[in-house]
Formats: C-alpha cells, structure tokens, sequence
C-alpha cells in the first residue's frame, strides 16, 4: 500500500490578483505583486474584483506594506 504525500496548497479566490489584493494599473488582468507579478513597472492599483475602494473605505494595502509614520499631520 502506497500512501500519498498531503497537496499543499490552496485554492486562490481571486482570478484576477491572485490573493494580492493588487493589479497592474497598466494590466489590471494581471497581479501587481507576488509569483505571478506583472513586472512591467506600471503602479498597482486595489483589485476591483476583491479590493475595492471609496472615499470612506481605504484599500487593503498590499502584504508587506509598512507605513511611514513621519509622514502623518501632526
């Protein structure tokens, strides 16, 4: 008897950013960040299939994302 090893990996939500929660702004088909990044050099912008965004609800900032606490108005 054969035992297989555990499939890890899991199932991704988002098509079109991949789980990032950012696209392309130039390729908004394609993720901004992570292994499949478009890499053109182009902004990312918020998904808008699973990021989306308005005045009164911020975007999830990308993973990684720090900050700069110098910047805020005192």
């Amino acid at each position: 008897m054969t035992s297989e090893p555990p499939i890890l990996w899991r199932a991704v939500k988002c098509a079109r950013c991949q789980d990032t929660y950012w696209v392309c702004e130039t390729h908004d088909d394609v993720p901004w960040d992570g292994e499949h990044e478009c890499g053109c050099g182009a902004a990312g912008m918020p998904c808008p299939d699973c990021n989306p965004s308005d005045k009164d609800h911020p975007p999830r900032p990308p993973r990684g994302f720090q900050r700069d606490e110098s910047l805020d108005d005192d």
